[in-house]
C-alpha cells in the first residue's frame, strides 16, 4: 500500500524530490539524552545503517541532568569502544535552558498537559546551528539531524509531522533544501518499521548493549543518588516493559520499584 503523504511531505518532495532519506556521506547530528530511546537509536544507527554520529546533548535544566550526563559519559566511552571514535564522536555538551528559567514556573498548568511548549523544536533548532558548527571546523558537510521521538510519544512537539514541519523552517531560514530533521524511530521513509520502547529494549539486549545504565527517570537527582528513583510514573513504564518482554530490568534504582499506585 502506497503511503498517503501528508502537505508538508508533499511540499518537500516537490521542492527537492525527495521527503526524508539517509544522506549519502552518512554524517549525521544526533540529540542525545542519555535516555534510552536515545541511547538505543544512537547504537541502531551505527549498526544497522553504519552513520557517523556527532552527538549533541543540552543541559536544559532539567532535575535528572545530572544523571543524564553520567549515563551520556558512560555510553560515550562505550560506544567509542565498541563502534571506534570516528562512528561515534565525542559529544558536545551545551547549557540552554528550554524553556527559559526566568518564566518555567508560569509554565507547568501548561506543561503537565502539553509538555514543555516548543521544547523539540528548539532543541532541533540548536543542533542545526552545531550542524553548521561541526561542518566550519572540520571542513565536511553535515545537514541531517536525528533524534529519538518514538512512536509513544504523545506531546504536539514530538511528532512525525511536527519534524516535517520544521525541516521546512530550517530550510527556509537556512536557505538550503538539503537539511533534514527526523526520527528514525518513526520516519517510514527512513526504516520500514516504528521502533518503539518494547523494540528498543528487545533490539539493544539482543545486541548486548548495557542499557541498564541509561536514565528514563525525570526525578533522579541528588535525593536519589543520581538513580532512578523506582516510585515515579517514569520508572513504571521503564519496569513495565522490561517485564512484559520477559526480560530482566538491570536498571540501578535508589529505590526497589513498587508501583501499586499505578496498578
Amino acid at each position: 500500500m502506497t503511503k498517503k503523504l501528508t502537505t508538508f511531505e508533499k511540499f518537500l518532495d516537490q521542492k527537492r524530490g525527495y521527503i526524508s532519506k539517509f544522506p549519502e556521506n552518512k554524517k549525521v547530528v544526533m540529540i542525545i539524552s542519555g535516555g534510552l530511546d536515545s541511547i538505543a537509536t544512537s547504537a541502531k544507527l551505527i549498526e544497522d545503517f553504519d552513520l557517523e554520529l556527532f552527538p549533541l546533548h543540552i543541559h536544559r535544566g532539567q532535575t535528572n541532568s545530572v544523571a543524564e550526563d553520567i549515563s551520556v559519559d558512560f555510553f560515550t566511552k562505550y560506544f567509542q569502544k565498541r563502534y571506534g571514535k570516528d562512528k561515534f564522536h565525542a559529544p558536545e555538551k551545551i547549557s540552554v535552558n528550554v524553556p527559559p528559567k526566568e518564566f518555567k514556573s508560569d509554565l507547568l498548568p501548561y506543561t503537565k498537559i502539553k509538555g514543555h511548549p516548543m521544547r523539540d523544536p528548539i532543541m532541533h533548532l540548536l543542533a542545526v546551528e552545531y550542524a553548521v558548527a561541526v561542518s566550519q571546523k572540520l571542513n565536511t558537510e553535515v545537514k541531517t539531524i536525528y533524534c529519538a521521538i518514538v512512536p509513544e510519544d504523545y506531546f504536539p512537539h514530538s511528532t512525525l509531522e511536527g519534524l516535517r514541519v520544521n525541516t521546512i523552517n530550517t530550510c527556509v531560514n537556512m536557505g538550503d533544501w538539503d537539511w533534514q530533521i527526523s526520527s528514525p524511530n518513526i520516519d517510514t521513509f527512513l526504516t520500514k518499521e516504528h521502533f518503539g520502547k518494547s523494540e528498543e529494549i528487545k533490539w539493544a539486549i539482543e545486541k548486548d548493549i548495557p542499557i541498564g545504565r541509561t536514565i528514563s527517570c525525570n526525578d533522579a537527582s541528588d535525593k536519589t543518588n543520581h538513580m532512578a528513583c523506582g516510585k515515579c510514573k517514569s520508572c513504571f513504564r521503564r519496569n513495565s516493559a522490561f517485564i512484559k518482554l520477559g526480560f530482566k530490568d538491570s536498571t540501578k534504582y535508589y529505590e526497589k520499584p513498587n508501583f501499586e499506585q499505578f496498578s
